[in-house]
């Protein structure tokens, strides 16, 4: 776009590219050398604080580069996801700095249980315009109770059970994960035994077989279906294409511990998890009431609600608070805004809290 405006248009063009605090290698340094992913100093870590910086560095940007022949400059953020929402929330926020915004997949609605998420995986993977099929997502959410009917499995049923589930699965130390803790058996199911890449679905991709959009995926689960007979075999199948590890760690205590140490700073993982727990939301779970694909029942929003008070220390009540404080700030839906371009595409699931034609806020006036 940018090289379009300047050949065609003769647009003076400059791009900048913003990191954001917390990620990548923006990372504060501290005085006592701690790690800038403790609890307390993620206090500095917000979309708030972003925000200001993005305007900050406007300002900064327009004191020290001639960008436009010494005319007013005409900021435009982009941002794709939480950038997106970042994008959009600086042209809301500061319309004085910031000329328009493209928001691309944005979720603006914080949202604390977001069911919709995987209701809206499970209509891609029936979506034939993108490959998949009724077949495709009967399948998946077959298998899926085939192995819960195996995991709630009681008497003599209940060995036999774990231990098949564990081997089709190669679960790291076989069914002991299974008989250790019910909540193993919860991540293991609640979201899912196979990836679907239902958010980032690229038509383009996969020449080479791989499993990495809907109309791959699911001719491959069809194929494995057609010469198996089992929907949980199928699914046993695409999970050990699609595993690079020699077998599947189930350890919700241990995920609570990664979690919880600066381990998890690694892709932004624990910054991400963080501004959920004080304020999005975003949990993705799998009722027993939804259409979700997977485990039903096995993702509820106490999963979600236990890593924000286990690894950062933020109790339910405030979780909860939390997201209604960012509503409230932000507007969600209903944010009195101006000049800012909404894009998503119908089979990403993030688009169920975006602002589209069937939600469109004040923004869109």
């Amino acid at each position: 776009l940018a090289q379009r405006l300047f050949e065609e248009e003769n647009a003076i063009v400059h791009l900048f590219a913003l990191e954001h605090r917390y990620y990548g290698k923006s990372y504060p340094e501290f005085p006592d050398n701690s790690s800038p992913v403790s609890n307390e100093n993620l206090q500095y870590l917000s979309s708030r604080q972003a925000i200001h910086d993005v305007a900050t560095f406007i300002q900064y940007a327009n004191g020290h580069y001639i960008l436009n022949d010494g005319n007013p400059t005409k900021w435009v953020t982009f941002g794709g996801s939480y950038p997106g929402m970042v994008s959009a929330w600086s042209r809301y926020k500061f319309p004085n700095l910031v000329h328009a915004a493209v928001s691309n997949s944005s979720p603006v609605q914080a949202q604390l249980d977001f069911p919709e998420y995987n209701n809206h995986v499970a209509k891609d993977l029936g979506y034939d315009v993108v490959g998949g099929s009724a077949e495709c997502v009967d399948i998946v959410s077959r298998g899926h109770e085939e192995i819960g009917e195996l995991l709630s499995a009681e008497g003599e049923e209940k060995e036999g059970g774990y231990e098949k589930v564990a081997e089709l699965f190669h679960v790291c130390n076989g069914a002991e994960p299974f008989y250790k803790d019910v909540k193993n058996k919860n991540m293991f199911l609640g979201d899912g035994v196979i990836y679907i890449p239902a958010q980032g679905n690229d038509p383009s991709c996969g020449g080479d077989g791989s499993l990495c959009n809907i109309a791959n995926l699911c001719d491959a689960i069809i194929e494995e279906y057609s010469q198996s007979g089992s929907a949980m075999e199928s699914l046993a199948a695409i999970a050990k294409r699609q595993s690079y590890r020699d077998c599947t760690e189930v350890d919700w205590h241990g995920t609570l511990q990664y979690l919880s140490s600066d381990a998890a700073r690694r892709d932004g993982v624990r910054s991400w998890i963080w501004q959920t727990c004080n304020e999005f939301g975003f949990y993705q779970t799998c009722e027993h009431d939804s259409s979700c694909p997977y485990g039903k029942g096995y993702h509820a929003i106490e999963q979600d609600l236990e890593i924000c008070e286990v690894a950062f220390g933020v109790p339910p009540e405030e979780v909860k608070a939390n997201v209604e404080k960012s509503l409230q700030y932000y507007g969600g839906w209903d944010m009195d805004g101006s000049s800012i371009m909404f894009v998503n595409g119908d089979v990403d699931p993030w688009a169920e809290l975006s602002t589209t034609r069937d939600k469109e806020a004040k923004t869109c006036q």
